[in-house]
């Protein structure tokens, strides 16, 4: 029974620690989305030097362990700024940036599955280019995207 003691002697302070980490999760992911999307549309839609600096972007946070990239800010970057900013907004914020390079991802696939001819229709009718992103293409792709981007929650 003593087992069963600890934990329940220890249960408001897992639910503290639950509370902290939906938070985390919550900051990342609505960071990643904030960012995710219009860096696939910059990497889809944009200029030539857009795409290649948002590619690069992608392939540093996919390709970093978690850890690296929370050492690298925390002991490293924001140091070197003389920022002192909490560990939990570090937390936040690298994962947030991380789930946006995989969100980017998962956005720019469902924008390319489209194909060419939803943009092309959307132009013939008068549209400018924004117009057709936001209310043809985006739409569609985010319904396309929401299997893949339902498997980002476990960041």
């Amino acid at each position: 029974m003593e087992p069963l003691q600890a934990v329940i002697e220890s249960f408001p302070y897992i639910i503290s620690g639950m509370g902290v980490t939906f938070g985390l999760v919550g900051m990342a992911l609505t960071l990643g989305l904030v960012v995710g999307i219009p860096m696939a549309i910059g990497q889809v839609y944009g200029r030539k030097w857009i795409g290649k600096f948002i590619s690069f972007y992608v392939w540093i946070f996919r390709g970093l362990p978690n850890l690296v990239l929370l050492f690298l800010f925390y002991f490293g970057i924001f140091p070197l700024m003389g920022l002192n900013i909490s560990a939990f907004f570090i937390g936040a914020l690298v994962l947030g940036l991380r789930s946006a390079a995989y969100q980017t991802e998962i956005f720019r696939g469902a924008i390319l599955s489209l194909g060419e001819g939803q943009m092309l229709a959307a132009r013939s009718l008068g549209m400018s280019k924004n117009q057709a992103i936001f209310s043809i293409i985006l739409p569609q792709a985010l319904r396309i995207a929401l299997p893949g981007w339902s498997n980002e929650y476990p960041i």
